[in-house]
């Protein structure tokens, strides 16, 4: 926004966490889903095309943010697995300067309903979560300087501090890396750094339309590339192999045609049986009550830490960077080996 990196927390990552310890907790994806929809994409299909291509609607999304000089929202992400749901409610604020605050609580897994079918659609109100006991929870804040993650996980609690301006000046360092790369491995790139990842990662399809109450939705339907599987999930281009239970297949946007923002990106899975033609949602990440360019405080961005004297401050600084150069030395090194020595 306004030529300086912005900070969101990096959703990939935090959906693909949160899909892995579901995984591990609820066991193997049951054979037939309670959101179970044609593979095909027959949902969309009935659907108006619009006339905007799925890379001129990334482009207006990125010139909408870029021009932002701060954003809130309100966050509702669900994992829906093997029967059960996993759900994490949170807010979230970002402003120029790398400055942002998240914060996420996480409610207990619980077995899924046939009322979470009509409370999952894009329309419906987000759930009541008032009288339910949370399990955990995570606050990340960045003054622009210094990014703190505080998780708890009932009895557990974790602080760990990453200095930004130390990772991106040794990222500078390495070469094709620099600074971009590094706010987005970092999970400070931004909403635009999710959009990024996505358009690169992903080939769409024709861009649909669709109103939900006054609002018009882009909807736009996605797979990954064989690039994405290959360098990802380490599938050769030419296999047809399946990826595993907790990853998706597919993902599905849907974007406020007026204010070009997201309002939910939502990752897909298809039928384990490649004769059943069907996909359900496998992770839901929904963008609420967006508000762009509200006063922001500085003090919102001012980690204040735990009266726990038992919390143990973790600095993770030395450790990304090491991470950061041993991920390109061995990007160099495949490159080595396939070009001919002169």
């Amino acid at each position: 926004m306004k030529h300086k990196p912005q900070t969101l927390t990096s959703w990939v990552s935090l959906a693909a966490l949160a899909v892995f310890a579901a995984a591990i907790t609820i066991g193997p994806l049951c054979p037939v889903s309670l959101f179970a929809q044609p593979q095909s994409g027959d949902t969309q299909s009935g659907l108006a095309k619009s006339d905007l291509t799925s890379q001129q609607v990334f482009e207006e999304i990125s010139t909408t943010l870029n021009g932002l000089d701060s954003l809130s929202c309100e966050l509702n992400q669900t994992i829906d697995m093997a029967g059960k749901r996993f759900q994490a409610v949170g807010k979230y604020m970002q402003a120029t300067g790398n400055r942002m605050r998240l914060e996420y609580r996480i409610f207990p897994i619980r077995a899924t309903n046939a009322s979470d079918v009509a409370a999952s659609a894009i329309d419906s109100e987000p759930a009541d979560t008032s009288g339910v006991k949370i399990t955990g929870s995570l606050t990340q804040v960045s003054d622009g300087s210094v990014l703190w993650s505080y998780w708890i996980n009932g009895d557990q609690k974790k602080l760990t501090r990453r200095n930004i301006q130390e990772i991106l000046e040794a990222a500078e360092q390495v070469s094709g890396y620099g600074t971009v790369k590094g706010l987005q491995d970092l999970g400070v790139g931004g909403l635009q750094a999710l959009m990024a990842n996505l358009q690169a990662g992903m080939e769409f399809g024709a861009v649909r339309e669709q109103t939900v109450g006054n609002t018009k939705l882009l909807v736009l339907s996605g797979r990954w590339t064989k690039q994405s599987r290959k360098d990802i999930f380490k599938i050769p281009e030419d296999s047809d192999a399946s990826l595993p239970d907790y990853l998706p297949d597919y993902v599905r946007l849907y974007i406020d045609a007026e204010a070009m923002l997201p309002r939910r990106v939502q990752y897909l899975k298809k039928h384990p049986n490649p004769e059943q033609k069907q996909i359900r949602p496998l992770i839901t990440l929904d963008f609420r009550a967006l508000k762009p360019n509200v006063a922001v405080q500085d003090s919102t961005f001012e980690f204040v830490r735990p009266e726990d004297e038992k919390v143990v401050e973790t600095d993770l600084t030395s450790q990304v960077i090491d991470t950061i150069k041993a991920t390109a030395g061995i990007k160099g090194a495949a490159v080595d080996a396939v070009e001919p020595q002169k």
